[in-house]
């Protein structure tokens, strides 16, 4: 979706009571001003979700979640700020507009989801036709009762090269629009016929639970392939959809833990015998995007997989992604000759959750495959795996943990520790981009953990609680410096526009928050009625340590310099600037560089 306007967005903002929202999703209950109701971003079982309907904004006491209408659409859904206005806004029956250019592109992909949809509900009626009595036997042989159909998008193509053509055609629906949808194939004469053909659908949705594409299993152990999936669309995209995401996704989110299965069956199977948490890749192998939308859920995985299928390769490929990506990563293997589908028929619930716990982490369980003569018996085999597992450690962000790690490494495999981290060292610098891209610090917590983070996230504050004190901060830093987005657009408006601090209202301004976690903390300081500070004393501190992290980020950079060879000439200059920086620290930190804000023996709270 384009840029929304502003104007857009407030009129969406002003229709959009919280209360009624988060009702749509909560049980609430009134006490005082406020109405409570248990979490639904961690475990609890007394209620410490509250939501503030004069401010608009939700707060939980217990995790310190919180923000306005739009973040908790966003982190109900795990959905952007733009996905998140559209949503409230077919709700409240606003049209939003789009760029005159993008019209037809929007047209086109609704066109889509409207030929999928009457796909899923033409396949959906034919699975209980005469014709398709042979996949509901099979589906009842996999332990599937027709109450499920609804529940896993179930259905069944006809044996027949145009049964779907001939269906949409009396819905007055074209063939070419199937064709875009990927549900025909054009011969090279031109003709048309049903891609799906003889087998059982189930229909691939996205995180709104719109049909984007099918995947079609055969019932004969005949030589056509096991599952045919749709192509790729407009609407769908492999790397952006996990089968089964948009009905776990909450499953996920309370057991903290994610099970990643290779098929579709192998999840209707977890699901059936309450196994909820679960979402399949259909073979394909995991992406940066699938890392992503299952780390706004949780932080945990579980691969769990038949040891000696392709998909299985290809999963354990994907896990470094997951790794890269904050994720903790374990494996777990079916008994051979089994798949998670076969295993859970037969073993049941608690089979199944014992046979979780002895999942491996994935760096043992690669190490367990060199410590194995049976199949990696030469050495040149052994330092691939090595590599391959090194490999995975480069991509933990803990510097910590991958110093346990390679330790632990050549101890196991008797090897010296300096050549690991050397070869380590080497594969980071191949991997590095040769543009590299300035992570955004809106989308992680650890930014403000941070001194400059912390330092923008205290100024930010502070300003909110008195606006008085924007023009102050303003005269003392330059707004290009702050790295926080959200917060370098609040100082540039003020800047721009400096008569606005008389009539700034944080309560109107809370409600139009697009970042998570800048939300979050608003919620928190204005829940708690955080005002009692001496808030020059404060800005004070916090343009310190702005400015002393802006300083020693300078001195950061010369220490790298130093760190190459120069002549004596080079080096003379570049100890001469460190020099010059370690004095200007020095100043910095005892606040000489503070205008307007006078030391606190002569402030007035």
């Amino acid at each position: 979706m384009s840029q929304i306007p502003q104007e857009i967005v407030d009129q969406v903002r002003f229709a959009s009571e919280i209360l009624n929202v988060v009702s749509g999703y909560l049980t609430l209950r009134r006490k005082g001003h406020n109405y409570f109701g248990v979490c639904p971003f961690h475990k609890e079982k007394t209620p410490s979700f509250s939501v503030n309907p004069d401010l608009q904004i939700f707060h939980c006491f217990g995790c310190g979640a919180g923000g306005n209408v739009f973040t908790f659409i966003m982190k109900m859904e795990g959905i952007t700020f733009p996905e998140a206005v559209k949503i409230l806004a077919q709700q409240a029956g606003i049209s939003l507009p789009e760029d005159a250019e993008k019209y037809d592109d929007i047209r086109a992909k609704e066109a889509l989801y409207f030929a999928n949809a009457l796909a899923a509900d033409y396949y959906r009626e034919m699975l209980n036709s005469d014709q398709a009595a042979a996949a509901r036997d099979y589906l009842r042989n996999r332990g599937i009762t027709e109450t499920e159909y609804d529940q896993f998008s179930l259905g069944y193509a006809p044996n027949s090269w145009n049964a779907l053509i001939n269906f949409a055609a009396g819905k007055s629906v074209p063939t070419d629009l199937l064709f875009r949808a990927g549900l025909v194939v054009q011969k090279e004469n031109g003709d048309f016929y049903d891609r799906f053909r003889g087998r059982i659908t189930f229909a691939i949705k996205n995180l709104t639970s719109q049909v984007v594409a099918f995947g079609a299993r055969r019932m004969a152990n005949d030589n056509s392939p096991k599952y045919i999936n749709s192509p790729e669309t407009d609407i769908y995209q492999k790397r952006l959809i996990l089968y089964g995401l948009h009905i776990s996704r909450e499953h996920i989110r309370h057991a903290d833990e994610v099970i990643i299965v290779e098929g579709y069956t192998d999840l209707t199977s977890l699901c059936r015998i309450h196994i909820n948490n679960v979402v399949a890749t259909s073979g394909t192998a995991l992406t940066e995007e699938h890392a992503r939308m299952l780390r706004r859920y949780t932080a945990n995985a579980i691969l769990f997989y038949d040891s000696d299928s392709a998909g299985a390769a290809a999963a354990l490929r994907g896990a470094d992604i997951l790794l890269e990506n904050g994720m903790e990563v374990k494996i777990c293997t079916a008994p051979t000759g089994k798949d998670p589908d076969e295993f859970a028929r037969q073993q049941g619930e608690d089979g199944v959750r014992r046979l979780l716990t002895t999942a491996i982490p994935l760096i043992e369980f690669k190490l367990n495959r060199i410590e194995s003569p049976a199949r990696h018996s030469s050495s040149s085999q052994k330092a691939a795996l090595t590599r391959e597992i090194l490999s995975s450690i480069a991509r933990m962000g803990d510097p910590i943990r991958r110093s346990f790690l390679v330790r632990d490494l050549a101890e196991r495999l008797h090897i010296d520790e300096t050549g690991l981290w050397s070869e380590m060292g080497n594969m980071q610098v191949r991997s590095a981009p040769t543009n590299p891209v300035e992570p955004n610090p809106a989308d992680t917590n650890d930014y403000f953990k941070s001194q400059k983070g912390s330092a923008e996230l205290g100024l930010f504050k502070i300003s909110l609680l008195y606006p008085d004190i924007i023009p102050v901060i303003l005269v003392n830093v330059n707004v290009e410096d702050i790295e926080h987005p959200e917060i370098r657009s609040f100082f540039t408006y003020f800047k721009e526009y400096p008569t606005e601090v008389e009539t700034f209202n944080v309560k109107d301004y809370v409600s139009s928050v697009r970042d998570q976690i800048l939300a979050g903390q608003i919620s928190f300081w204005l829940q708690e009625n955080i005002v009692q500070l001496k808030h020059q004393e404060f800005a004070r501190q916090c343009l310190i340590t702005f400015q002393v992290e802006k300083i020693e980020a300078q001195q950061r950079l010369i220490r790298q310099e130093m760190g190459v060879t120069h002549s004596p000439q080079v080096s003379a200059e570049l100890m001469d600037r460190m020099h010059k920086y370690l004095l200007e620290r020095q100043k910095a930190s005892r606040g000489e560089f503070i205008i307007g804000l006078p030391p606190p023996k002569q402030m007035k709270s």
